[in-house]
């Protein structure tokens, strides 16, 4: 009979043998390097160097991790790119998702929930930090289906110099459509080019911005379903207003980086854009660039989207799942949205940043643009985004609608009046959110 004081050195040896099949697990999964994917619509001139600049930093905290960045063009072309790649069962890890597709993700696609990753990897600190409304935003059926990302207003960016050589005031800019109308013809008069332009794509955001601000909507609830009602009278003269400018000479029919390029070259005066491309216009005018508020249209309060994007976790695999939740965090730490701010013109989603000095509050108090930016948040409203399985067609047929209407092929009342018609065809059935 074996001695009962081997039967320690026995039990030691189980013990360290099931230790060796059971603790490196989790250490390995920690510990082993993973790569993951990170999918945005960052680009050289919109937020690209920050993505670079977030992305190093966070792999130098998290050495065992590698973000391989993908840039797209527009919200649009990601979105489709990203249904092929769910489809073919290669999703990437983390996405930047315009918040018009918003409802479409949270009924179609196979987003990680929020609750989900709190619960297997924490970040219970890091969600105290924001704001319920914050993180209400991302919020289908009741379920977060991602995190508040970016929040930007429309401003008018102008060339003060231009301004000033067709006579006009750069220090008093048109703060009204009709006191752009008068700008116009005396640019057009004074220096043959545009006064200013709208750019747009295909995500219906400056198209709303005119529905909203001429007192049109895009959707309405109407017993108990989620209607088109951007055939409205008030959303056609919005419309109408638009296409007037184009055909007076005043504005140009351009896409946004169109628009930018115009602007640029002194082809116009102004362009209306989103005030998370601060940084990268103020980087390449050479002139002196100033910015207004969006302007009012007659007596309606002045209504734009806020836009902007969240996000969303895809990863099914858990090391990716837990690499690419530290990696969000990473971008919503207070550091992360001080490099983000500072190199777009973004607004920050966590309180206190732009009075903190250790963080905005100097950058902010020296930056008359993104000031203006600031003063424009109490007129946005929510970035509209159309329910359903067939939401992103029903995106695509309005733009499709502003772009007839736009180009003059079509008039506003006609265009928008068949694309209502076939974007209720489309949703049909989607129940109003309660």
């Amino acid at each position: 009979m074996r001695h009962p004081r081997y039967l320690p050195k026995f039990a030691a040896l189980n013990l360290i043998l099931a230790l060796c099949f059971v603790l490196p697990l989790s250490i390995a999964r920690a510990q082993d390097p993973v790569t993951i994917e990170y999918w945005n619509i960052n680009t050289d001139t919109f937020g690209g160097p920050q993505v670079t600049a977030l992305i190093a930093s966070f792999e130098e905290a998290n050495p065992n991790i590698n973000v391989e960045p993908r840039s797209f063009s527009e919200y649009q072309v990601l979105q489709q790119t990203l249904e092929t790649s769910i489809a073919g069962g290669n999703p990437p890890d983390v996405v930047q998702t315009g918040y018009p597709y918003l409802n479409y993700v949270g009924a179609s696609l196979p987003y990680v929930p929020i609750r989900e990753l709190v619960e297997k990897y924490g970040g219970e600190e890091f969600l105290a930090q924001f704001p319920q409304n914050i993180l209400d935003i991302p919020v289908v059926n009741g379920e977060q289906i991602g995190m508040a990302y970016s929040l930007s207003v429309p401003v008018v960016y102008y060339n003060a110099d231009l301004m000033r050589e067709a006579g006009l005031d750069p220090d008093n800019p048109p703060q009204t459509i009709e006191e752009w109308r008068e700008a116009g013809q005396i640019i057009k008069d004074t220096l043959g080019i545009h006064a200013i332009v709208w750019g747009y794509e295909q995500d219906n955001w400056t198209t709303q911005g005119f529905i909203n601000s001429a007192g049109g909507n895009l959707l309405a609830c109407v017993d108990g379903e989620v209607r088109a009602v951007f055939d409205s009278e008030e959303a056609i003269q919005g419309m109408q207003t638009w296409r007037g400018l184009i055909e007076a000479g005043y504005s140009l029919d351009a896409s946004n980086e169109e628009a930018r390029q115009a602007l640029l070259a002194g082809q116009t005066v102004a362009w209306v854009h989103s005030i998370a491309a601060r940084a990268g216009i103020q980087r390449d005018a050479d002139f002196d660039l100033r910015a207004t508020v969006y302007p009012q249209n007659g007596d309606h309060p002045v209504r734009v989207p806020g836009g902007g994007n969240f996000l969303a976790i895809y990863s099914q695999d858990s090391a990716k799942q837990e690499a690419a939740w530290k990696f969000v965090q990473h971008l919503q730490s207070p550091e992360g949205f001080t490099e983000w701010t500072m190199g777009t013109g973004y607004v920050p989603l966590l309180p206190g940043l732009t009075e903190d000095p250790a963080y905005l509050a100097d950058f902010v108090a020296e930056n008359p643009i993104q000031q203006v930016g600031m003063d424009m948040l109490d007129k946005a409203v929510t970035w509209v985004s159309f329910p359903g399985p067939n939401g992103l067609a029903a995106g695509l047929r309005l733009h499709e609608a502003a772009e007839l209407i736009l180009s003059g092929q079509q008039p506003a009342d006609v265009a928008l009046e068949d694309a209502a018609f076939e974007v209720n065809d489309l949703i049909a059935g989607e129940a109003c959110a309660s």
